[in-house]
């Protein structure tokens, strides 16, 4: 994805919200990506409402401590975890 590509998602998620279908939003966006690589990008990196970089001592252990009870739901993990996506917790977690 270029810096070009993200401001066009963002604006056009800014402008319009998440309402009708990730199949027509590349069209209506001007990008020639997939709806599903939209949907991905928007949800893994690009939300407002999303943070990235480094892991507190706390989330640490939390991710741990659920990680033994839940193996790698990381959907499940993810959603004790302020403002973190699965992928995030994922990667984290795999390096």
């Amino acid at each position: 994805w270029s810096p070009e590509e993200d401001d066009a998602l963002r604006d056009y998620m800014q402008r319009h919200g998440n309402t009708g279908s990730w199949i027509t939003l590349p069209n209506k966006a001007g990008l020639k990506r997939c709806g599903k690589s939209c949907r991905l990008r928007w949800l893994n990196y690009l939300r407002p409402d999303i943070r990235h970089g480094g892991f507190t001592d706390e989330e640490d252990t939390i991710i741990y401590s659920l990680y033994s009870q839940l193996g790698s739901k990381w959907s499940l993990i993810a959603s004790q975890l302020e403002r973190r996506t699965d992928n995030d917790v994922k990667n984290h977690w795999n390096t």
